[in-house]
């Protein structure tokens, strides 16, 4: 059977300075997709809908940015999936256009059936190509960027290989725009505290994506077992080098897989996450362990939730460590933290409700 790979292409690979689209370098990407295909099975998650409709409107009375946004990407998602589709055609290969939004994640029914159609996709040869539906969604319920639906979405079909394609070379010690000596970092086991706070404050133009996003995107697939390679679209062969393992951007390799259920996998790639709860290092090692979260080991919450509402639990480090069903409301878990006299044994997620990311 194939293997599986994912890969993103940010809206600066495919324009160019004038925010028109760039058709040599997507007849370039489509071409090295189409040598990918004889061994693997492709998904496609693509930006750029509103840069394609910036070549027909401007919209410059529109003084809301998102509304702005939305109407761009509106006129401009039929002509991005057109040159797709036109490209693809002219090599015999048929693709699929799928635009979801985070909503469509949150339930599970609606998550099985967005795999099991891109199942089926797949399994015919079609080439699904999906981007956020901005038209429908709103900051509240929408992913950002592309990059969160991308390992979302791989980590929903069980890629083994996630490529994220934009116009930064990968992960540096330094901002290289600001320090000459900065150098890139080809590999990353896991992400410090130095590594965040570095691409923090990292954003793209337009206000979405950035390294941050970047980071936090190859972090989440990564530790669901799915190898991700971030680099530049710039660079000749980029999707072909990734594939074939050669040294490339920056690489977070996948954590040893494991087999999950269909339940264990929505929860992780899909539910509407209500809250978050972050822990101390003795509840981490807990977890591992295959324990139950005490609410001894909870050092804040944060969101507003209720009983059996699934919430995100991360370390110190705000590094994710894995989501659970609570058993409490979001407030009374903060009046435990607040309790010096807490009783140490009270479970705040049952084992058999919570799913680590390992």
């Amino acid at each position: 059977m194939k293997k599986r790979i994912l890969i993103k292409i940010g809206t600066k690979v495919l324009t160019r300075e004038n925010q028109r689209l760039n058709y040599n370098r997507i007849t370039d990407l489509i071409d090295q997709i189409i040598q990918l295909k004889k061994d693997y099975q492709v998904i496609l998650v693509s930006s750029g809908a509103a840069g394609a409709g910036k070549e027909f409107f401007q919209f410059d009375d529109e003084k809301d940015p998102l509304i702005k946004k939305q109407m761009l990407a509106s006129v401009g998602q039929g002509r991005l999936f057109q040159v797709y589709s036109d490209f693809f055609r002219e090599q015999s290969v048929f693709t699929a256009q799928a635009l979801i939004s985070r909503s469509d994640f949150h339930s599970e029914t609606a998550f099985e059936n967005i795999k099991i159609t891109l199942e089926g996709l797949l399994r015919h040869g079609i080439i699904p190509i999906i981007n956020e539906n901005d038209v429908t969604s709103f900051q509240e319920s929408s992913f950002g960027d592309n990059d969160q639906l991308a390992a979302l979405t791989a980590t929903m079909m069980h890629v083994d290989l996630l490529v994220i394609i934009s116009d930064i070379q990968g992960f540096f010690t330094a901002n290289p725009k600001k320090d000459p000596q900065a150098k890139l970092i080809e590999k990353v086991e896991s992400i410090s505290e130095e590594l965040l706070a570095l691409c923090e404050d990292s954003m793209s133009s337009d206000g979405t994506g950035g390294m941050y996003s970047k980071l936090k995107a190859a972090e989440f697939a990564a530790k669901n077992g799915i190898s991700t390679i971030v680099a530049s679209g710039k660079e000749e062969n980029c999707l072909l080098k990734a594939a074939r393992g050669e040294k490339i951007g920056t690489l977070f390799p996948g954590a040893l897989k494991k087999n999950r259920r269909s339940k264990e996998n929505w929860m992780i790639a899909g539910a509407n996450i209500k809250g978050t709860l972050t822990i101390d290092e003795g509840a981490q090692k807990a977890l591992d362990n295959n324990k139950s979260l005490l609410a001894v080991g909870v050092l804040s919450v944060s969101g507003s939730f209720h009983q059996k509402d699934v919430v995100l639990i991360q370390n110190q480090d705000q590094i994710r460590v894995g989501v659970g069903l609570t058993n409490f409301h979001s407030h009374e878990i903060d009046q435990m933290i607040k309790d010096d006299k807490k009783p140490h044994g009270i479970i705040v997620i049952h084992k058999n409700h919570l799913y680590t990311l390992k």
